[in-house]
């Protein structure tokens, strides 16, 4: 059991250097309005997903995911055509990411997030308190808060969210549905034939339904759409306790 899980490990930190989705490049035609409208792609891509119930995961808990996934996109959208030197995948801007997760006592759990998208790396933190743990008959009920950040980037772009998440699981399976708030902030520095630093805030409501399955013991597969800006999709593969 140990080499199995050593050998998921390995295959989960594979994903994260391989990166989908071209890279940033502005060219002469990239305006404040493309600007805006790349914000929002990019944060619904790089927020914290959830990928996972309400339900604490206890002091000896812990899991480790690899993920995929991000926001929908159209390339032949105007921030796409002036802003991005690449292709969707399968009609999403994709980033890569590892997830851990760690329980702690009194219903905590806390997280981190690192990935690539659009070939530049960003990072996240979660915290979750369980109000309601499940049971047999009951759902589980949290509070989830997350922030995320893409910098030394030719974006640099700060998400930050606050959630509520309830699950119920019924054998192998675990559906759940969130709702929450968003704010997101980025600034670049561009403009032909004067550039200068743009500034961009979007605020808005989210929210998030998903299912996780447990085929195996310690073996955790998760499936997730988010709307947030616009829809998102994410998928993820990975062990825990």
């Amino acid at each position: 059991m140990r080499a199995r899980l050593v050998l998921v490990l390995l295959l989960l930190v594979s994903i994260v250097p391989c990166s989908w989705g071209g890279e940033l490049s502005f060219d002469a035609a990239f305006t404040p309005d493309d600007f805006a409208d790349l914000t929002e792609v990019l944060a619904d891509t790089i927020a914290f997903p959830n990928l996972g119930p309400a339900e604490p995961g206890g002091l000896p808990g812990f899991e480790v995911l690899g993920a995929a996934g991000g926001a929908s996109a159209d390339e032949d959208d105007s921030y796409w055509e002036h802003g991005i030197d690449g292709d969707t995948t399968f009609g999403t801007l994709s980033g890569e990411r590892v997830i851990g997760r760690k329980g702690l006592p009194a219903r905590l759990d806390v997280g981190a997030q690192f990935g690539k998208v659009l070939g530049e790396e960003f990072w996240g933190g979660e915290l979750r308190w369980a109000l309601l743990e499940g049971g047999n008959v009951g759902p589980a009920l949290a509070l989830r808060a997350t922030y995320s950040r893409l910098d030394n980037a030719p974006i640099d772009l700060e998400v930050a969210e606050a959630q509520v998440v309830l699950s119920k699981g019924f054998l192998i399976l675990t559906p759940y549905g969130a709702v929450g708030y968003r704010k997101a902030s980025a600034s670049a520095f561009f403009g032909d034939p004067a550039p200068r630093t743009h500034e961009v805030d979007r605020d808005g409501y989210t929210s998030a339904v998903g299912l996780r399955i447990t085929p195996l013991p310690f073996i955790r597969v998760v499936a997730e759409v988010r709307q947030g800006f616009g829809r998102s999709y994410f998928i993820g593969f990975g062990v825990g306790l």
